[in-house]
């Protein structure tokens, strides 16, 4: 902080104090609100002051209080803002601005943005990127500095990001701390590549992410350094990482629903835990709503409303360092929701430093690749080795089973989306798909290009199409597209207002489940059959991967433990 920024910092905090006192008027006052307190388990009346952004004080109804401007609450519940600790705004197939547009008005004030997605495709140009739009977005958009580019030594993005680059974003400002340390097989066998960014971010917050880790691989995980995980996905693996020092983020999102079987150990108040959406898609925020959707089921599910409104409030910000924020609370910054009850959590009015929440409209732009599949592409074929496993896709998990060959019903073709020209095919189950594909420009996490289903003729027409967009989500069958989301900001997002782009991506999930996909959000989960830190089988355009071994399978090898 410079000395003019110190000083100016002091006189907002007196002014705070006098305002307080009563000896100033404040800005704003919302007067008959009941306050939650989520630290003390409390829901009372009282009158908010608000002065430069900020709570100056809670007072008594006929207090005598003056303001520039009142709102009356009439009795409404009124809660610090909602924060996601751990979401990729990319996901939701939305730029900040229109993110923002979508969750606003469900209460959420702040995110920890993990731009992996934008990072894979552009590097250290996408972090800034990410930062620039967050300023403008209407929404408190910090951010993490992704540790995994690329997630694996199996996968190959349009960046690559070291020690030295990490260790210059983490002085960015705005960024929080080093993002999910994805490579755990990395750091259980002390790759010098992985340590060396892990040592980048030695000092501050380090997420975690130990999928499938469990006894001393977690502890000896825990003992590098991460801080938190959100892999777990029973009530065991919940507790075996709170036990480990672990800070637990309870995750539900589009593609991975793991709140209603975490549920039991949220009853038993453990001290660093939290929510986090981490992938959730344009069209379920829009539905069924962002942290709002998760209060309703904590509470649903037996949890104190206060209680719950700490797992996205002063939790997350105590986890982040964030000091000013996730509580009503003198001389914290004036982000809180008011709620009809605390049971719907219903969300009448969002205010942000004290001024109704309203999202921006301008998006920088973001130049930079769309989709190349090179020239070899149009005369490509899409053989399977016989002898390969089957990849057993599950519709509320990131994860993957493995079937035996032979069994699989619908084939998925991945291909490298920067020109190298890279392709592989497997067998999966599970997805219904009978006719036709569905092609995508968002795969986690190198954001390469997966096409599910389809003829040899309907794969290549369907990676032309994607190519024509600059990048997306089509449906083709019969060699002619019947449904297309353009996604022209680095293949992954849009400009348009969320309500355009939850249309667009309802007119491609119906197109594919018309071919026969039964899967809930077909796009959501075919984006994650490629990430190769998430067992079981994933795939990549350089062949098919056995997570847990850690290695590419030759035509023949069928993995341990093999499903009938």
């Amino acid at each position: 902080m410079t000395a003019g920024e110190a000083a100016k910092e002091r006189a907002a905090r007196q002014r705070l104090v006098r305002v307080a006192r009563g000896l100033e008027d404040g800005d704003l006052l919302v007067r008959g609100a009941q306050v939650v307190q989520p630290v003390t388990r409390e829901v009372f009346g009282a009158d908010v002051l608000v002065a430069g952004g900020r709570v100056a004080a809670l007072v008594g109804a006929g207090a005598g209080v003056r303001a520039a401007r009142t709102v009356e609450a009439r009795g409404a519940f009124l809660a610090p803002g909602f924060m996601d600790a751990h979401v990729h705004i990319e996901s939701s197939l939305l730029t900040p601005a229109r993110f923002a547009a979508a969750v606003l008005p469900r209460g959420t004030t702040a995110v920890v943005a993990e731009p992996h997605e934008v990072v894979n495709v552009l590097g250290v140009r996408g972090l800034t990127w990410m930062l620039e739009a967050g300023r403008t977005s209407g929404l408190r958009v910090f951010g993490s500095v992704p540790s995994s580019v690329p997630a694996s030594p199996f996968e190959r993005g349009g960046a690559v990001l070291d020690a030295a680059e990490v260790a210059a974003a983490l002085r960015l400002p705005g960024v929080l701390g080093l993002a999910e340390l994805m490579n755990y097989p990395g750091v259980l066998n002390e790759d010098p590549g992985v340590w060396d960014v892990l040592e980048a971010g030695r000092g501050g917050r380090i997420d975690g992410h130990a999928a499938g880790v469990a006894g001393r691989d977690l502890q000896a995980y825990a003992a590098a350094g991460p801080h938190s995980d959100h892999e777990a996905t029973t009530p065991e693996e919940a507790r075996e990482r709170l036990r480990a020092g672990l800070w637990l983020m309870v995750r539900e999102g589009s593609a991975a629903r793991n709140l209603e079987a975490l549920l039991p150990v949220l009853r038993e108040r453990p001290r660093r835990a939290l929510l986090v959406s981490d992938d959730v898609s344009v069209d379920e925020l829009l539905s069924l709503g962002h942290l709002d959707r998760l209060l309703r089921a904590c509470v649903a599910g037996g949890l104190h409303p206060a209680d719950a409104v700490a797992l996205v409030t002063c939790n997350p910000a105590e986890y982040w360092g964030l000091h000013d924020l996730g509580l009503v609370a003198p001389g914290y910054q004036a982000d809180f929701v008011l709620l009809r009850d605390l049971s719907g959590f219903e969300v009448l009015e969002t205010f942000v430093g004290g001024v109704e929440a309203r999202a921006g409209t301008v998006t920088p732009p973001l130049p930079g690749d769309s989709v190349n599949l090179g020239p070899g592409w149009d005369t490509a074929t899409f053989d399977v080795p016989a002898h390969w496993p089957v990849m057993q896709v599950r519709p509320d998990q990131i994860t993957t089973g493995v079937g035996a060959p032979g069994t699989g019903d619908a084939r998925l073709v991945v291909a490298d989306r920067y020109g190298r020209g890279d392709y592989a095919a497997c067998w999966t189950s599970g997805t219904g798909m009978t006719g036709g594909a569905l092609a995508i420009s968002i795969l986690h996490d190198a954001h390469n290009v997966a096409v599910l289903g389809g003829t040899d003729a309907d794969v290549r027409a369907a990676g032309r199409a994607l190519e024509a967009l600059g990048g997306g989500v089509v449906v083709v069958a019969g060699g002619e597209v019947r449904a297309s989301l353009p996604l022209p900001y680095a293949g992954l997002m849009s400009d348009r207002p969320p309500q355009e782009v939850a249309a667009r991506l309802s007119q491609v999930t119906a197109a594919a489940r018309a071919l026969g996909c039964t899967l809930p959000y077909p796009v959501t989960t075919l984006s994650f059959l490629g990430l190769s830190v998430i067992p079981a089988l994933k795939l990549t355009p350089r062949g098919l991967l056995d997570v847990q071994a850690w290695q590419l399978l030759p035509a023949g090898r069928v993995p341990a433990g093999t499903e009938n």
